[in-house]
């Protein structure tokens, strides 16, 4: 013997073999009531594995008092064993429950959202045998089973309670669809509550609209405002009306089918009584722009799978420079190299922006454009001729990708360098002979022409009916004013150059050929 059970109609189930041939079960009065049988049957079935129950109701001499009372079970084996248990206890008290409840309707829609729950709660009095209406102001807990916009589940539990005949109603506005769920009388002293009544579901009546929408800018800066308006409109039998009073919202992505929420709500609104919206959206990303539609209800569409309308709005995302490298070298030759860097959703990788090469000769005053270019993954690099002395940057105008962003500027400088004066004598000078090489190597500084000393230059020769030349003196460093004086071999007839050497900060310079016709 494992349980006891007091059915809500007055029968008794015992838990007892499947097997047993013959069952008899007697209900005792409590010791202190100088014990005794009270009722005695053995008219029981087998309901079940393991299960037994008394074909009717057990009902107890009149007068006896509500309460839990001890019984004794005898049971007869295969065999011929007669068992015997004392043990558990049958309820004779009143049962309470819910006898009847019902929707006063089988859908619910946008316009029509409330549905009453409407039922009767009745009491059985084992006494008697009789069920009659549950006392006045009895508690009915409701659970109600709710599926909403999203498809997501939940359960919700109300509590109403019961008017002089026994009677409750319940208005319900779940904003959700009613999967099912049910009434059972709330446990109180004195009450023992009968199962809960299953209740049925109540449908959603879906209703279609359709949205239009633009916006006042089609490029806006992040974290600004855009102003977002338009129209909603809605199916009814007489056509498409303007849809008053509907919930309006923008978000920054466009709405997954599949999402159990909204994501990136950027604005929202509702529309007036001929469905004309007006809302204000900040802006984020570039890559999406602005997706208008209603708010997800449970009343249209499926989650987030609903109308929506799309604008695109470019929203330049902030950059920075990279790796830029800046030089000139001797011959005048800029080089500028670097490359775009974000952290943002959005790259030039798939789409190159355009970057233009700047100068500024009034120390970043003015500026002009040298070169531009664009910037494939990424990067760029110029190569273009420089100036003597000037600030060099990169600039990016504001696109639909980026904002506006200059980089660091760098000065890049080198004096202006000229050897001139340059003479050979003798003029003709007999072959392998010494001749003597004279010349002046100045430098630009302030706009004027003066001396450089400590310059070292090159003596250069290019032999008649040679395309190339030869060094035949390096190293040669000018004085304290400038000149150089020295001595070198004559090779025959050609042409002879003076070139300065490389000299960190100076550009490169040559003199005038001398052509000599040699004895």
């Amino acid at each position: 013997m494992t349980q006891t059970v007091t059915l809500d109609d007055g029968r008794l189930t015992l838990g007892l073999p499947a097997n047993a041939l013959w069952v008899k079960v007697s209900v005792l009065a409590p010791a202190d009531a100088g014990s005794g049988t009270l009722f005695t049957t053995d008219e029981l079935t087998s309901t079940g594995y393991n299960s037994w129950t008394t074909d009717a109701a057990i009902k107890l001499p009149e007068g006896t008092a509500f309460g839990d009372y001890p019984l004794a079970v005898e049971y007869r084996m295969p065999g011929g064993v007669v068992e015997r248990w004392t043990g558990g206890s049958f309820g004779y008290k009143p049962h309470t429950g819910v006898e009847s409840a019902a929707f006063d309707r089988k859908t619910t829609s946008y316009d029509q959202r409330e549905v009453v729950l409407k039922g009767k709660a009745t009491t059985w009095n084992p006494a008697t045998g009789e069920r009659t209406a549950a006392a006045e102001g009895t508690a009915v807990s409701v659970t109600l089973g709710l599926r909403d916009a999203f498809a997501a589940t939940r359960n919700t539990t109300l509590t109403v309670t019961t008017g002089a005949d026994g009677t409750f109603s319940l208005p319900v506005s779940p904003d959700a669809e009613i999967t099912g769920g049910s009434a059972v009388v709330a446990p109180a002293f004195g009450i023992d509550p009968d199962e809960a009544r299953q209740l049925p579901g109540v449908g959603v009546d879906k209703l279609t609209y359709r949205i239009t929408s633009d916006t006042n800018k089609s490029r806006a800066t992040a974290n600004t405002d855009v102003r977002v308006t338009g129209r909603v409109e809605r199916l009814t039998a007489e056509g498409w009306k303007g849809f008053a009073g509907a919930p309006v919202i923008s978000t920054g992505t466009e709405p997954l089918s599949y999402g159990t929420s909204v994501v990136d709500q950027i604005g929202a609104g509702t529309t007036d009584a001929d469905g004309f919206f007006a809302l204000a959206a900040r802006v984020q990303y570039t890559t999406a722009g602005v997706f208008t539609g209603l708010r997800p209800s449970v009343y249209y569409g499926q989650g987030n799978d609903r109308p929506y309308d799309h604008a695109a709005v470019a929203v330049p995302q902030s950059f920075w420079f990279a790796d830029t490298r800046m030089s000139m070298d001797e011959f005048g030759r800029l080089s500028v190299t670097g490359r775009l860097a974000t952290n943002a959703s959005v790259s030039c990788y798939d789409k190159p922006d355009w970057v233009a090469l700047q100068v500024s000769l009034d120390n970043g005053r003015t500026w002009y454009n040298m070169k531009s270019q664009a910037t494939p993954w990424c990067s760029f690099d110029f190569q273009t001729w420089g100036y003597d002395n000037a600030l060099y940057r990169v600039y990016h105008p504001e696109t639909d990708r980026f904002i506006t962003r200059t980089s660091n500027p760098v000065r890049l400088a080198r004096t202006p360098t000229r050897i001139v004066n340059v003479s050979l004598s003798p003029s003709r000078p007999r072959t392998g002979s010494a001749m003597t090489v004279k010349a002046l190597v100045q430098q630009k500084v302030n706009g004027v022409w003066k001396a450089m000393p400590g310059a070292k230059v090159t003596l250069v020769f290019k032999p008649k009916g040679d395309p190339s030349w030869y060094w035949v003196k390096k190293d040669v460093a000018t004085n304290s004013a400038g000149n150089v004086n020295f001595k070198a071999t004559n090779y025959g007839d050609g042409t002879w150059a003076l070139y300065l050497q490389s000299k960190n900060g100076f550009f490169y310079s040559e003199s005038r050929t001398i052509y000599v016709d040699a004895l």
